[in-house]
């Protein structure tokens, strides 16, 4: 679990998707939301798509983001955030 949680912006990354979890985002709304800078966002993104937790899609040139809900650990993982980050289930 440390590695999924090993930095800031992917701790504030995950709080905010579980926290929001069917929406999705283009990456630099989603870094205007939680005040990270987008290169290392979008960085982070494609990461997190490679293992499998977001999914993405093409709108015209723009690449938008969600968490992929059918993640094998979706559920568990989604339990941890919101218990060690302090964020409330929505």
């Amino acid at each position: 679990m440390s590695v999924l949680l090993k930095t800031k912006l992917r701790r504030k990354l995950l709080t905010y998707s579980f926290t929001h979890p069917g929406e999705t985002y283009y990456v630099r709304e989603l870094a205007k939301f939680i005040t990270e800078d987008v290169g290392n966002l979008s960085r982070e993104l494609r990461k997190m798509e490679d293992e499998g937790l977001y999914n993405s899609f093409w709108r015209g040139k723009a690449k938008f983001y969600s968490l992929n809900k059918s993640y094998p650990l979706f559920k568990e993982l989604r339990k941890i955030i919101l218990k060690t980050e302090g964020a409330e289930a929505k």
